[in-house]
């Protein structure tokens, strides 16, 4: 390589230290306003936030509670349902069913029994 070149190649590296070192104290600049300003503004900003957050947070939960108590099994409702498969025992639907039928033969019974005074 010749001096030229050399020249050339360290003044190019000394501009482009010159400029990666203006644009990093741009940067840092730049960092501490960003935090100046959330200093200043922080705590506003983090009280507004935490009174959306629980706005949400209740209009999201009510929906729920009344979905899930009338539309969804809760797990306990799915566990129960397993450990009483699981030991061979009738589920609330089968007992319901049973209840129904058991109701609806009572009723044909009393029926006769009341024809056959």
């Amino acid at each position: 390589m010749s001096n030229a070149t050399i020249e050339q190649l360290n003044e190019r590296y000394e501009q482009v230290t010159t400029e990666a070192k203006a644009a990093l104290e741009k940067l840092n600049t730049a960092v501490r306003g960003a935090y100046t300003r959330l200093e200043e503004n922080g705590n506003e900003l983090f009280q507004t936030l935490v009174k959306t957050g629980e706005k949400r947070q209740k209009a999201v939960a009510k929906p729920e509670k009344k979905t899930t108590a009338k539309k969804q099994p809760s797990q306990l409702d799915e566990v129960r349902g397993k450990v009483a498969s699981a030991l061979g025992l009738p589920t609330r639907d089968e007992v319901e069913a049973l209840n129904k039928k058991l109701a609806t033969l009572t009723r044909k019974v009393n029926k006769l029994a009341k024809e056959a005074k």
